[in-house]
């Protein structure tokens, strides 16, 4: 059973419950790829350490939100992010993301630190560059249809039924040229400071089109010690053929 986030007079829009836990002593919050909603997560729901609460974010424009308005700036996003989820930050949490998902975590992150909000005990980044890189996809928010469909076929991940479903991709066909318009506009002005200084995980995919050299600018971002861990796969290693191992990772790196 899935819930979002509090009672029924203080739910949260923005994160869903996927496997309640309120005894808990984490909350690992997981922060969508383009395109994706919560359901990205939900295979790892179950399988996490009982002590662990996995919290997925809900963006607008998705799922239950689809009649909301879309973000396509970055700072934006971030602001309204960190003001909707800083009332489950009054315990433990840490914070995950994978591709997109990684830039708005860093983000939120960061902006803690900037309101003197409690940190993270670990942020967790998976599949993106950190700041200074040079996205190797700029500009897929103005792509064609096609070219975009095509993409996502690369790179796994999608279905086949969903690429061929007309109506599905009328659907989801905005939500990602949002996305991609909101990933290129950080890397054209990415957020530097202030330093972190919480711990860090860097997971990225032996055979994403991000390099260990964009992976690693991600050590930049924090004084905390920072571990690397690449898998075999894709940009979608984290839900594919790696998943196994990136959940081992979760457990040991979340571990009390």
């Amino acid at each position: 059973m899935s819930t979002p986030y509090g009672t029924a007079h203080n739910a949260n829009p923005w994160l869903t419950t996927l496997t309640p836990r309120p005894a808990a002593r984490l909350r690992l919050v997981c922060f969508p790829p383009s395109g994706a909603g919560t359901n990205f997560y939900r295979p790892w729901a179950a399988r996490l350490p009982q002590d662990v609460e996995l919290l997925a974010v809900r963006l607008p424009g998705r799922e239950d939100r689809y009649r909301e308005a879309l973000i396509e700036d970055y700072p934006t996003a971030v602001a309204r992010l960190h003001t909707a989820l800083r009332p489950v930050f009054d315990q433990p949490y840490a914070l995950f993301g994978h591709s997109m998902g990684a830039l708005l975590a860093y983000g939120v992150a960061l902006a803690s630190a900037r309101l003197g909000a409690p940190a993270p005990v670990r942020l967790l980044l998976s599949g993106a560059g950190g700041p200074g890189t040079e996205p190797p996809k700029a500009g897929r928010g103005t792509w064609s249809d096609e070219e975009i469909v095509a993409d996502l076929r690369e790179m796994g991940g999608t279905p086949e039924a969903v690429l061929d479903h007309r109506e599905l991709l009328d659907l989801i066909l905005p939500v990602l040229r949002a996305d991609y318009t909101l990933c290129d506009a950080f890397y054209a002005d990415p957020p530097t400071s202030p330093l972190l200084d919480c711990p860090l995980t860097v997971l990225g995919g032996a055979k994403d089109h991000y390099t260990p050299q964009d992976l690693a600018r991600w050590t930049r971002v924090s004084t905390g010690p920072a571990t690397h861990h690449t898998y075999p796969g894709g940009h979608f290693f984290v839900v594919g053929e790696s998943a196994d191992a990136v959940l081992a990772t979760l457990t040991t790196e979340l571990a009390g």
